[in-house]
């Protein structure tokens, strides 16, 4: 049965859901967590996330490459979002933000700007050139280039957040 419907706008819903990852120690360190799993810790286990002493969240995992070449727009700015209330809840704790490029539309440069004033540091990496993440005992290490050094660096955390591609 086929019938003609008069509209002015269509939306199509397909659906999506998040990139399972296959690096970073993801699945093998429970140190290591999805955007998404990071916040059910903040919601369930609070005390998880607070008394890390530091926490990385690594941009595009997943995405912008040879198999999802898309950026899936939303995953900077929740990001940096969860980075600020990590800093509100545990000032002390170190946070940062290892990124390909920090998309932050309209209203939510606000939050980059607060985000980078809470002492948050920003970490920018070359897609030819990512990040490492090792584990080691009770320190998970992430070796980065500097961009502006151009030369590696080592970071020893606690937690690693990864902002997974969403897939439609």
């Amino acid at each position: 049965d086929t019938r003609t419907v008069e509209f002015g706008v269509c939306v199509l819903a397909t659906g999506a859901h998040a990139h399972t990852p296959d690096e970073y120690l993801y699945g093998k360190d429970e140190r290591v967590v999805t955007s998404l799993e990071f916040d059910d810790l903040v919601k369930n286990s609070p005390e998880k996330v607070r008394n890390t002493g530091s926490t990385v969240f690594i941009q595009c995992v997943g995405s912008r490459d040879e198999n999802r070449p898309y950026c899936s727009r939303v995953c900077c700015i929740q990001s940096v979002k969860k980075a600020v209330m990590l800093k509100k809840m545990n000032p002390e704790t170190d946070v940062f933000i290892l990124y390909r490029d920090i998309r932050s539309y309209g209203e939510k440069e606000y939050l980059y700007r607060q985000a980078r004033e809470t002492g948050i540091i920003f970490i920018r990496y070359s897609v030819d050139d990512k990040p490492v993440v090792g584990a080691d005992g009770d320190q998970i290490t992430i070796t980065v280039t500097d961009h502006v050094l151009g030369r590696p660096m080592e970071l020893e955390v606690d937690m690693v957040a990864l902002a997974t591609a969403i897939v439609p």
